[in-house]
């Protein structure tokens, strides 16, 4: 029997892989906000009859441009536009920062989607109309609860919390050159026929030197060499006396 193959740890300073739990909980959840709206859609003859119902019981003194303005349909699609907006926007914002790996909004979209799950039984029981708005609401909650169970599995917790980690982390910033890189070398570095330009050496644990080691700086190499009649020209160039 052959043993089982484990995926190889990510590197330091990497972002941690988001397992498959994760981005099909994302991706049902799409379902579950589309499902939502078209029912909600679905519903506004009966949501405008129970508007309709809320403003009969406004008191007697109620002014009557008040009145004939909440009984207008233009005020009724406002506000419910509103309120499915803001519902959609926080849904999208939470499921986005769920699939970033934020441990709470994990937690928040798992309840969520238990919500639209128990609101959906009870739905199933109660007087729906029109009939056909059942269709996206039973779509929305099976892909709620789905969701729900995929956020709540083990490898999404742990997923969260080495994103956690990860953001925690300071930021990794190169120390010198990569590996494999040339010395640093005069002029452009070249010689025109893409070989390194002559003149600059240093050899490990040794200070820069040009040609035959004359003009020596430990630590960097020099800007230029050094003129016959001015030895000290490359020291000068740095304000060295």
């Amino acid at each position: 029997m052959t043993a089982p193959i484990h995926p190889a740890p990510a590197e330091p300073g990497t972002r941690p892989a988001r397992p498959d739990a994760v981005t099909i909980a994302t991706e049902l959840w799409v379902v579950v906000i589309l499902g939502q709206i078209v029912a909600f859609i679905g519903q506004y003859p009966s949501l405008r009859d129970a508007w309709e119902r809320q403003v009969r019981t406004l008191p007697a003194d109620t002014p009557q441009q008040q009145v004939d303005m909440l009984n207008s349909g233009g005020t009724l699609i406002v506000v419910l536009s509103i309120f499915a907006v803001a519902l959609t926007a926080i849904s999208a914002g939470l499921v986005l920062l769920t699939r970033n790996g934020y441990n709470w909004a994990r937690i928040v979209v798992a309840a969520m989607g238990v919500f639209i799950a128990v609101n959906l039984v009870f739905t199933l029981f109660g007087d729906v109309e029109p009939r056909w708005a059942m269709i996206p609401m039973v779509i929305s909650g099976v892909a709620a609860i789905g969701a729900s169970v995929l956020l709540l599995r083990r490898e999404s917790e742990k997923y969260c919390r080495e994103m956690a980690e990860h953001r925690r982390r300071p930021p990794q910033y190169p120390t010198g050159p990569p590996p494999g890189s040339p010395p640093w070398h005069n002029g452009q570095g070249h010689n025109g026929q893409g070989q390194p330009g002559p003149g600059y050496h240093q050899s490990a644990g040794q200070p820069w030197t040009y040609g035959d080691g004359q003009n020596q700086h430990p630590g960097y190499p020099p800007h230029g060499p050094a003129s016959p009649n001015r030895p000290n020209e490359g020291n000068e160039s740095r304000g060295e006396s």
